[in-house]
């Protein structure tokens, strides 16, 4: 159990930096009085919300160590929590003042209070008011189970004045501000506001010139939007956190008009990182998304106590504890999804389990204050590649094999952008290789901060202005390293083809050409790389484009081998993937020194392909490069191999602080169409791991919330019986500071 926190008295915006144990209480409830949200329902006498006991379940909480709460002012429904006089109150609380109930029992607690509030997705008003729904674009179709409001019409203001009525009423400290992702509208209102910006009608095909004018035009709605809800807080309520659900990592289409533009009027930057959604990976990768995302301010990753979200199973602790860890230790803080029965009552056995997850956390927290991350590699995902991602993605590929050889499908992605896999790929195997690694974007604040990096990764980065060659370009030459993978800057800010920047073009030594036939090419090593790697053909799924007109000191590290032949419906070799046949000696990967930079270019979409094939040659590859161009090493490495443990090094005055977060899942068993996701059951243990610290002269292992000293040698420690978060601290000589 963690220390019993003080009364809320005050704003105080700091507390926010060092809040790091959130409950997210989603509790969406519909109103069965209501026939829009009714349906079939088989006891319509149900007592919903009967159970709800605000000091009971806010002291549940706060034995868990909870120390701020998202409570609920309006549901997705359109249901109010409060005797509104904007909206429509949930007709079983029969007048009952439920929001603030639960924030008073909060804050005597000294729990923190984040008021939920559903923008686009209003069941009640939708029903009341058909003439306010947003009509979504014929290329995206329909919005779901949820109906949808459009955001230029009257429901605009029927939210704001809501906003203003819970900030102005309730002393909420923040606001969390949902469902910003349901667009493009298409309805009438918004057809006549794009042609009267843009001179023509709106785009229904993302094969239309106009798309990215769709894209940007759904942008500026959303930001003009959270504008005015950021003003209306300010002017009701200036000490309350905004905290939009920035639900935008790259895999979300950006014609639904979320950018990182956005975070600019967010106080706390927040990203869903639900591992049943998207892999036990996930935390990690929205961690470092959000964060860069907010540029130094605070951020929050939320996670789930639901197997599949939401389903009221329940986590096993281990899992809890490897989600929440992997979050916590990266910075940020977990926020963990919570929903309570119809009746609003809700599990206590949830905050049994999570009471010693967050118990940890709060032990850690001295080590977690105030630490900046230990900076290495920079990932570049830049709105810029979003926007073409929406433009030139294309579907996935369905498998080549037979339905008989599925482990695992081949899947070769050959559209011009495959930025999701080129992206996540890149930063798993930077994170299984152990190599620090942040995600960096094209607004100027994130292009400054380049020169704080060793080496720069360009992953399918099509399109790039001169603003950004500029930056990359005197990042080079001042000395730090490079590895562009796929193309870049080969496409202009439409997606169009178009001739590379001279200026990049000079600093890559090389030009993209067209790409070959093959879907099902091989990369082969050079020599140089072979000696670590190996020298056998590495299969590559997608075709590769050539690397043409060669600045005379480039240097060639890989080739293309051609398979022997194509695959398609009336061709093939066995099942699967054909052999390798014909070795071309085409460059694939080559490098050049560019004054004390080092410029690595490959041809092959190299994280594509450690996502699509799940192949650790690639991930050793990709690795290898970026240690080439950076013409260093991290400060921290791990002995052996250890892939499954995240090494999360952080500065924190003269110390350098490592987390290792470790988990290990059970193993599935995903026969196809019954797949089966990897869950974690058992908490990880390992006998021993060995660290070895650049310039380190001291060394201390974190034990029940004490450094204790740890022998170290040349700047090697190693540790035994090591679980699932471990927190070391060495103290490093000043140059590595």
């Amino acid at each position: 159990m963690t220390t019993r926190l003080s009364p809320v008295t005050g704003p105080d915006i700091s507390w926010w930096t060092t809040s790091r144990r959130r409950v997210f209480y989603d509790a969406h409830t519909p109103d069965w009085a209501d026939p829009h949200q009714r349906g079939t329902v088989p006891d319509p006498g149900f007592d919903l919300l009967s159970a709800v006991r605000p000091q009971e379940d806010l002291e549940i909480l706060a034995e868990a160590g909870v120390d701020s709460v998202v409570l609920f002012a309006k549901c997705q429904y359109g249901n109010a929590y409060y005797p509104t006089t904007v909206g429509r109150p949930h007709s079983q609380l029969r007048g009952r003042d439920l929001f603030g109930e639960q924030l008073a029992a909060a804050h005597e607690r000294g729990i923190r209070v984040i008021a939920y509030y559903s923008n686009m997705w209003d069941t009640a008003a939708a029903g009341a008011h058909p003439d306010w729904m947003l009509v979504p674009s014929p290329s995206r179709g329909s919005t779901g189970r949820w109906p949808a409001l459009c955001l230029l019409g009257p429901y605009r203001q029927f939210a704001l004045d809501q906003v203003r009525e819970i900030a102005r009423r309730y002393p909420i400290d923040g606001l969390w501000s949902d469902i910003l992702t349901a667009g493009p509208c298409v309805c009438s209102r918004c057809q006549r506001a794009f042609e009267a910006q843009y001179g023509r009608p709106m785009p229904d095909d993302r094969d239309d010139e106009g798309w990215i004018d769709l894209v940007h035009f759904s942008q500026q709605v959303l930001f003009d939007y959270l504008e005015e809800q950021r003003a209306v807080l300010n002017e009701e309520r200036p000490e309350a956190a905004l905290i939009p659900n920035f639900y935008a990592t790259t895999f979300v289409d950006a014609v639904i008009g979320l950018t990182t533009r956005h975070l600019d009027l967010a106080d706390i930057g927040s990203s869903e990182g639900y591992t049943d959604w998207h892999g036990l990976g996930f935390p990690s990768f929205a961690s470092s998304y959000i964060q860069a995302g907010v540029q130094g301010r605070p951020s929050e990753v939320l996670v789930s106590r639901f197997v599949h979200t939401w389903d009221f199973t329940l986590r096993s602790e281990a899992q809890l504890r490897f989600e929440a860890f992997t979050v916590a230790a990266h910075g940020s803080t977990v926020s963990v999804d919570d929903q309570p029965y119809a009746s609003g009552a809700i599990e206590p056995e949830v905050y049994r389990r999570l009471a010693p997850v967050f118990g940890r956390i709060a032990e850690r927290s001295p080590w977690l204050d105030g630490a900046a991350p230990e900076r290495f590699a920079a990932l570049y995902a830049s709105q810029r590649s979003r926007e073409l991602e929406s433009v030139l993605g294309a579907e996935e590929n369905p498998s080549n094999g037979e339905q008989s050889a599925q482990f695992p499908q081949s899947e070769p992605r050959s559209a011009p952008s495959d930025l999701v896999a080129a992206v996540t790929g890149t930063y798993r195997a930077l994170v299984e290789a152990h190599l620090p690694v942040d995600v960096v974007d094209d607004r100027p604040a994130s292009l400054a901060r380049l020169s704080d990096y060793r080496v720069l990764v360009l992953p399918d980065a099509l399109s790039l202005s001169p603003d950004e060659v500029a930056a990359i370009d005197a990042f080079v030459r001042a000395g730090g390293g490079l590895v562009v993978t796929g193309e870049a800057g080969i496409r202009d800010e439409r997606g169009r083809r178009t001739a590379m920047d001279p200026v990049l073009r000079e600093l890559l030594g090389v030009e993209f050409g067209e790409r070959g036939s093959y879907t099902f090419p091989y990369v082969q090593l050079g020599a140089e790389l072979a000696r670590d790697l190996g020298e056998w053909p590495l299969p590559h799924y997608g075709r590769i484009a050539t690397l043409d007109g060669l600045a005379e000191d480039v240097r060639v590290l890989a080739t293309r081998t051609d398979p022997v032949l194509e695959t398609d419906e009336s061709n093939y070799w066995h099942n699967n993937q054909p052999a390798p046949g014909r070795v071309t000696g085409a460059p694939v990967i080559v490098e050049r020194r560019v004054g004390p930079g080092r410029v690595v270019v490959s041809a092959a979409r190299l994280g594509n392909n450690r996502a699509r094939l799940g192949h650790g040659a690639y991930r050793d590859l990709l690795s290898a490069l970026v240690l080439r161009a950076a013409g260093d090493s991290p400060v921290v490495a791990v002995e052996g191999t250890h892939h499954n443990t995240e090494v999360i090094p952080a500065r924190r005055g003269a110390d350098l602080v490592v987390h290792l977060v470790t988990g290990y899942p059970v193993v599935p068993l995903d026969l196809y169409g019954a797949a089966q996701p990897a869950a974690i059951e058992d908490v990880a243990r390992l006998a021993s791991l060995a660290l070895v610290v650049r310039g380190a002269v001291s060394a201390a292992r974190v034990v029940d919330g004490v450094e204790v000293a740890l022998p170290i040698r040349d700047g090697r420690v190693e540790i035994h019986d090591v679980d699932d978060w471990e927190t070391l601290v060495f103290r490093t000589t000043e140059q590595e500071h």
